[in-house]
């Protein structure tokens, strides 16, 4: 019996013991004396390492992590030590190594919906901040600021998804509604060493009731993302498989975020609600809703009705509220620098606000309370969302994000495919729930760069057009077509020979 030979092992290559040691030495001597020197450098390294590693190694663990990372930066925000940023660098990271990981492993990449259109708004930020003189650190950390929610999605996009990853989502989005509920109870048995503990301060109350916060410093916060879980939750029980414990998981999350307080949680609970029982709900379920809805809506329509207009008149009846401010430059702003806005973190945005925007100095937003410069009046500086778009990208940059964000939205709305599994329907009409809120949320709040929701709401979108690149990629070529000819409207098709005469006889 023969065997095959087998190459020698390939020789080692080491280091001359002369060499080794001082070697050695010096790499002990350098590595200790970063540490002593600069240890935040030397740990900003080894973190950007383990975050390579991660994103190369198990991007959507990565992907997961970074959600989390955003549901918490607002309390590591207060922790200081860089912590703050830590959400935003693992986009970033995540985005670079999953590209390079994706074009390395299969030559190619899957476009992200409404590309060209978020790359058409960054080209009008980046042009109107050179026309404006704008800082390079200021215009970069504005952009990335705008786009961070796009780059997560376009990283999701790169990897592959099936319902066994699917599975997953579901199960860790499982776990973070429930662990929301538990704090949101605690927030409600004891909210003033709660709120003391998290936010700082007192809570607020309406009557007996605390306006709940959960893990966030705001009570906004913590209704936006109840009620994008609950539609998620309840679309499971919809569209995959219903339990008592999934039903009681959503009605927690929809009572605990109309305890917030908040009219924007309790109308994207009643829109989103709505529109699934409509279009998923079984037809006795829907026709009994139907049929309480005049009741419903003779009982609590004048509270609801109500609540709604007290809060915008609050933030936009009047002409010196801070919305109604920041709305009013934006379009000051859009039209003073008709098309492309004043630049990336001049306007509307949380980086407009650290540096305290000359804009706002021109607008005499210095002395207003919850605009002005002084600490404690600057609360509401980046409490808006499209008025900001307005004053940084004009109206051209904000005509191409709105397109962007259409675009992603469309693609939630078409099938995957004729086959298509029930996780995946389960997750276009989350990711479309979840986009609705966000807009529906925009309308008074950053909600397209603010935790916890943008590192949402991209995500189904980049998923599922991962799913549809890679359902293109396996279609079958089209078989080669022969040519055929006819001598009349009743002959039988014949084959052209390779001569250019059929059997039929020469043309």
């Amino acid at each position: 019996m023969s065997t095959a030979a087998v190459a020698p092992p390939l020789p080692r290559t080491r280091l001359h013991p002369a060499l080794a040691v001082p070697a050695t030495a010096l790499a002990v001597v350098v590595v200790t004396a970063g540490a002593v020197l600069a240890p935040l450098a030397a740990g900003a390294a080894v973190g950007l390492g383990a975050l390579v590693v991660l994103f190369w190694r198990a991007p959507r663990t990565g992907i997961l992590a970074t959600v989390v990372g955003a549901v918490l930066a607002p309390q590591l925000q207060v922790l200081g030590g860089g912590l703050g940023g830590l959400d935003e660098a693992m986009v970033v990271v995540g985005a670079a190594v999953v590209t390079v990981r994706r074009l390395v492993r299969e030559g190619s990449l899957v476009r992200f919906p409404g590309t060209w259109w978020f790359a058409g708004f960054a080209a009008a930020g980046v042009v109107s901040s050179y026309l404006h003189d704008v800082p390079g650190p200021v215009w970069l950390q504005g952009m990335l600021l705008l786009l961070k929610a796009v780059l997560l999605g376009h990283t999701a996009a790169q990897l592959h998804w099936s319902d066994r990853e699917l599975a997953v989502l579901v199960r860790a989005g499982a776990v973070g509604a429930v662990v929301l509920v538990a704090l949101g109870l605690v927030n409600l048995a004891v909210p003033g060493p709660w709120t003391a503990l998290v936010a700082g301060g007192s809570p607020e109350m309406h009557g007996p009731f605390p306006a709940l916060l959960g893990p966030f410093r705001q009570p906004a916060a913590y209704g936006r993302l109840a009620v994008i879980l609950a539609a998620s939750v309840l679309a499971y029980q919809l569209v995959v498989r219903a339990s008592l414990r999934g039903y009681a998981l959503a009605a927690a999350l929809s009572g605990l975020s109309l305890l917030t307080f908040r009219v924007k949680s309790f109308v994207g609970l009643v829109v989103v609600t709505s529109a699934l029982l409509l279009r998923t709900g079984p037809r006795p379920l829907v026709r009994l809703g139907l049929l309480a809805l005049p009741a419903l809506l003779l009982l609590a329509g004048p509270v609801a009705y109500a609540f709604v207009v007290a809060d915008l008149s609050l933030y936009y009846g009047e002409g010196q509220s801070a919305r109604s401010l920041l709305t009013a430059g934006g379009l000051v702003l859009a039209e003073r620098d008709f098309p492309l806005g004043a630049g990336f973190g001049r306007y509307g945005s949380a980086t407009a606000a650290e540096y305290y925007s000359p804009e706002y100095l021109a607008l005499g937003f210095e002395y207003v309370w919850g605009l002005g410069r002084v600490e404690g009046w600057g609360a509401y500086l980046n409490d808006t969302q499209w008025p900001a778009l307005l004053g940084e990208t004009g109206w051209l940059g904000t005509v191409c994000y709105a397109a962007g964000v259409l675009l992603a939205l469309r693609v939630l709305l078409v099938r995957v495919g004729p086959d298509e599994s029930a996780l995946t329907r389960w997750l276009r009409i989350s990711g479309v729930c979840c986009l609705v809120l966000v807009l529906l949320d925009s309308v008074g709040a950053s909600a397209f760069t603010s935790p916890p929701s943008y590192a949402l709401v991209f995500l189904a979108p980049g998923v599922v057009a991962s799913m549809r690149a890679a359902r293109a990629a396996r279609r079958p070529a089209p078989a080669p077509v022969s040519r055929w000819t006819r001598d009349d409207a009743d002959a039988p098709r014949t084959a052209v020979a390779p001569g250019g005469a059929g059997r039929r006889g020469r043309p």
